[in-house]
């Protein structure tokens, strides 16, 4: 196994339909992005790694002209009925060449979705994210830090395909970073800034930290 595929999530997502439980973590992940955005005179966003349309949904309510990727079918299947109206859905492998010209967007946006691959992959998504993002845009993002990683084992266990990459046994794969790791796949970057950030929603049981991520905002 590579990276978790497209029937993994289709089967992530149906089961969240099924329980009512959507994945949505409200304000969290766009919050922080609006300055920048604004700052920066950005109109269109791509959004990869989607889930089920709500962060998208809630930047096209802040006015911004919004496309949103994702690899799961079922999933981009219950956003276009939720948010249809606010933002264009495409079922697409972010991981592949997506279908936009270089330059098409003012800024990239992905909250914990990019950290789902080996360190090839990923730096392929990286250098993909820099040949849709126009000159002066932004790429803003979350990814799991290397300080999620013993959080995240304490409720599931994993076996470690590559240096700090790993299988769970649910079939996920997850991906920890570095601050060196980061600011090396963002080498090509001008004004990077990455903030350590715990996560501020608590565990549901044991009231501990729940995740820790780094947030990112780069200007290209």
């Amino acid at each position: 196994m590579v990276h978790a595929g497209a029937e993994f999530w289709d089967g992530f997502f149906r089961q969240r339909l099924e329980s009512g439980d959507d994945l949505d973590w409200a304000g969290v992940w766009t919050r922080p992005f609006l300055v920048p955005l604004r700052q920066a005179g950005v109109r269109t966003v791509l959004e990869l790694g989607c889930g089920t349309g709500n962060d998208a949904a809630r930047l096209a309510g802040e006015g911004y002209e919004v496309t949103a990727v994702g690899l799961s079918g079922e999933a981009i299947g219950q956003a276009r009925v939720r948010f249809g109206s606010l933002a264009r859905f495409l079922a697409a492998d972010m991981t592949r060449r997506l279908p936009f010209p270089d330059g098409s967007f003012d800024a990239v946006m992905s909250n914990v979705a990019v950290h789902m691959f080996p360190d090839g992959v990923t730096r392929a998504v990286f250098a993909q994210v820099g040949r849709l993002v126009r000159a002066g845009g932004l790429f803003v993002f979350h990814v799991n830090s290397l300080e999620d990683r013993p959080l995240r084992a304490r409720r599931l266990p994993a076996r470690e395909l590559e240096p700090d990459y790993v299988a769970e046994e649910s079939g996920q794969t997850v991906h920890f970073f570095s601050e060196a790791y980061l600011r090396e796949l963002l080498a090509g970057w001008q004004q990077v800034q990455l903030v350590p950030v715990p996560v501020p929603v608590p565990h549901r049981k044991t009231g501990e930290p729940f995740k820790h991520v780094w947030r990112g905002v780069a200007r290209r």
